[in-house]
């Protein structure tokens, strides 16, 4: 465990079963707490019992769609992420299929602080979660 991402804890929000063990893995591997979901809708429920260090969310999911999360962690509506728990500045990896640079760059305007395309690069991966919590 590196002392940056000592009690720090992740949610991993995918609606792939196999994406979220894999992801859970690298991160615990890390040092970090996961707490995982499989969709945006989700994300409230969590936020209000817990404090995040880090998102990581999927784009395409049904139900909530990691650009709706994107929104509504950025620009919160009331009982969505509930300070102090997790605050609207919580730092938000996401993680897609789509590699077409207007996705990348609509994610990003709607605040995300990294995009990583699948399938992924597990030391890529976890290098940008360092980076993300603050552990160069």
């Amino acid at each position: 465990m590196t002392q940056g991402t000592a009690n720090k804890t992740v949610l991993v929000v995918d609606d792939d079963d196999s994406t979220r063990f894999v992801l859970s893995r690298a991160l615990e591997g890390l040092g970090l707490a996961v707490i995982r979901a499989d969709d945006g809708a989700e994300v409230a429920e969590l936020a209000a019992a817990n404090r995040f260090d880090l998102l990581i969310v999927d784009l395409y999911m049904p139900g909530m769609n990691g650009f709706e999360v994107l929104r509504r962690i950025r620009q919160p509506d009331p009982g969505f992420l509930p300070a102090p728990r997790t605050p609207a500045t919580v730092p938000v990896l996401v993680i897609s299929g789509e590699s077409h640079p207007a996705s990348i760059a609509n994610a990003k305007a709607r605040g995300a602080d990294a995009y990583l395309v699948k399938p992924l690069d597990i030391e890529n991966f976890e290098a940008t979660v360092r980076q993300l919590l603050g552990d160069k």
